[in-house]
């Protein structure tokens, strides 16, 4: 979600806003869906497959797909003026990818609610990045929406009764999806988007083969298991586009609170297929999460939109 393909310029859309934040919200919507999709099939391959080597086919399969823009654009959509930090991006990129497959993987055994619970902390990690990294001023708000984040954080870990291996993947991945989603910010800038989307899923799948040879499974999956490896590596790619899709048609401060429907859609999966339900923690932490990400967005709009007004 750190990254996009080349979209319609969202200033053309002449349709009233309230439509567009609808069609915005439908978009979102449906990518909380394939996502939930999306780790529902790594879960369940985990039990055969180790999670680098599925990491691997999920970034293989984006690009794959990608394949076709690189034909028909050429060679230069590839160009980029910052190659040292397009690489660090796709480390860090890199680096989520094989946290979040180990997290919710079988051996570690991490609920899908809780890892996608303690995910929405990206929004956390994003402000501390922005302020000593991008070299942002971060506000007092902020700061503050931030601090009740990560106790929103630590409500969901209650580490007083000791971190499970999960709950520390979970954090370490939205750490460094943070860090990307940061990278990407300052990217932009100079860069197109399906530029970095091209190199992201190029270089991830480089990072990666290494890891994707050494646990190659002894016995080759089945044809079953390939279209099933395929399918996830599609919902990922999926998922992604949905995001960006639909934050690129609404306000960003209408549409952040939607993408919490992955919550409630991961807590279903979770009954429904591996019998486990959140704990009232869980929902306590994430509530406080919510709250503090929906304050820094809202505040964040507020701010755009007030900069943007010329003076009378």
């Amino acid at each position: 979600m750190e990254n996009s393909p080349h979209l319609s310029d969202p200033a053309e859309d002449n349709r009233p806003q309230g439509v567009r934040n609808l069609e915005g919200a439908l978009w979102m919507a449906a990518s909380g869906a394939v996502f939930t999709a999306f780790l529902t099939l790594s879960k369940l391959q985990s039990a055969h497959y180790d999670p680098g080597f599925l990491a691997f086919w999920r970034t293989a399969v984006a690009l794959f797909i990608t394949l076709p823009v690189i034909f028909r654009s050429g060679l230069g959509i590839m160009r980029v003026q910052q190659p040292l930090l397009v690489f660090l991006r796709s480390i860090f990129g890199t680096m989520g990818f094989i946290l979040s497959f180990y997290a919710v993987s079988d051996a570690v055994g991490l609920p899908l609610s809780e890892f996608n619970a303690i995910s929405f902390s990206r929004a956390m990690f994003i402000t501390v990045f922005a302020a000593f990294f991008l070299r942002e001023t971060v506000g007092w708000h902020r700061w503050g929406a931030t601090l009740a984040g990560f106790i929103g954080v630590l409500v969901i870990t209650h580490p007083q009764t000791g971190l499970s291996l999960g709950i520390l993947l979970a954090l370490g991945a939205a750490f460094c999806m943070a860090g990307a989603i940061a990278m990407v910010k300052s990217l932009s800038r100079l860069h197109r988007p399906m530029t970095l989307l091209i190199w992201a899923n190029l270089l991830s799948s480089v990072l990666l083969l290494p890891l994707a040879i050494w646990k190659w499974p002894a016995v080759a999956p089945s044809l079953q298991d390939w279209s099933l490896i395929g399918l996830m590596g599609l919902c990922g790619a999926l998922g992604q586009y949905l995001y960006i899709r639909g934050m690129s048609i609404g306000d960003a401060s209408f549409l952040s609170p939607i993408d919490y429907l992955r919550l409630p859609m991961a807590a279903t999966v979770d009954w429904l297929l591996f019998q486990l339900l959140p704990g009232p923690w869980t929902w306590v932490g994430t509530a406080i999460i919510i709250s503090a990400t929906f304050y820094i967005t809202y505040r964040e709009h507020r701010l755009s939109a007030r900069a943007a007004t010329p003076p009378l």
